[in-house]
């Protein structure tokens, strides 16, 4: 059977730089790829289950949010397990579908599992006891949420940020009545992307921003593109995937469509369509990136050996067809 020694041997570096590269320590670069090599060429396993109880850990991390099922969700989960794993790492899934009432009762389910971090993906709206986060007796890391907690890290999408730049664009190419498709202000989520629209079209006093408002669904996406057509907006950002499917729909079958040059924005899950339809602008969430990043901070956070303060991470949507 293989051992850490080996490992060190075949790597060509200390056995001290294998057991921190074990334990999610960052090293240089180098070292890391040759640790990572050796350790495929002799096929070494951990004893997950030995080391856990030397270090008192559990080698688990818990990952909270509304759907798990969605597909925004199931990217996050799959970039923080590819990290995870990587670590020596299993990762806890659990999600509350909607109903607030269980998300403390959820909390304690993974804490009783012996998780040695979590990460929470939820907004302040969700949730009113959000400051529970910051007394847990674990490293605990948020994703998109406003809500700055003591010791605990945050990553945020700059999602304000894309869409000021995609209205921005519409303002340059001579566009004065402009649509937006928002999604229910109670999310955290929907005011960013909705106030950076605002502030685009602030600094024109002959540009016009004509708001209506979805639910999420395709329906509404139907419907609200139907209402903004008749406004004669002849630009339209949509801010969420589903509604944007609605909109498409409308677009495909109103003759009123049909006698517009409308120039579209929307968001999307991936970046495959924007190289078959050069005549939009689609915004993507770096996904993958969001879960990586949020595991690699997570882990950072578990490894420190003084508490520090929260750290707050900002991430760019990639944009295509600006």
């Amino acid at each position: 059977m293989s051992s850490i020694r080996k490992v060190a041997e075949l790597a060509g570096v200390s056995l001290g730089s294998v057991s921190r590269y074990l334990n999610g320590h960052q090293l240089k670069e180098q070292n890391m790829k040759k640790i990572a090599a050796a350790i495929k060429e002799l096929d070494y396993k951990e004893n997950i289950i030995a080391k856990g109880l030397k270090n008192n850990r559990s080698f688990s991390v818990g990952f909270l949010m509304n759907s798990i099922s969605s597909q925004f969700g199931a990217e996050v989960v799959s970039g923080i397990e590819e990290v995870m794993e990587k670590h020596g790492y299993s990762v806890l899934l659990s999600g509350f579908k909607g109903d607030v009432s269980l998300v403390d009762q959820k909390i304690d389910y993974l804490i009783q599992h012996a998780v040695d971090g979590l990460i929470v993906f939820m907004s302040e709206q969700d949730w009113d006891g959000m400051e529970r986060l910051a007394e847990l007796p674990i490293p605990v890391l948020t994703i998109n949420s406003p809500v700055k907690l003591p010791g605990v890290d945050r990553v945020q999408v700059d999602d304000r940020k894309s869409v000021r730049k995609v209205v921005e664009q519409f303002v340059h190419e001579g566009h004065t009545q402009i649509g937006i498709l928002a999604a229910p202000q109670n999310d955290y989520v929907a005011r960013e992307r909705l106030l950076g629209a605002k502030q685009a079209v602030e600094q024109h006093s002959d540009v016009s921003l004509v708001i209506e408002y979805g639910d999420y669904s395709r329906i509404s996406g139907y419907l609200g593109s139907e209402k903004l057509l008749k406004q004669d907006i002849t630009a339209l950002i949509v801010t969420n995937y589903n509604m944007m499917t609605g909109v498409l729909e409308y677009l495909q079958h109103s003759k009123l469509s049909e006698q517009k040059k409308l120039s579209l924005a929307h968001y999307d899950y991936t970046s495959e369509m924007a190289e078959l339809l050069a005549d939009r602008i689609i915004i993507k969430a770096p996904t993958k990136e969001i879960g990586q990043r949020s595991a690699q901070m997570l882990l950072d956070r578990m490894n420190e050996e003084q508490p520090s303060e929260g750290k707050n991470e900002i991430i760019e949507n990639e944009i295509f067809g600006l």
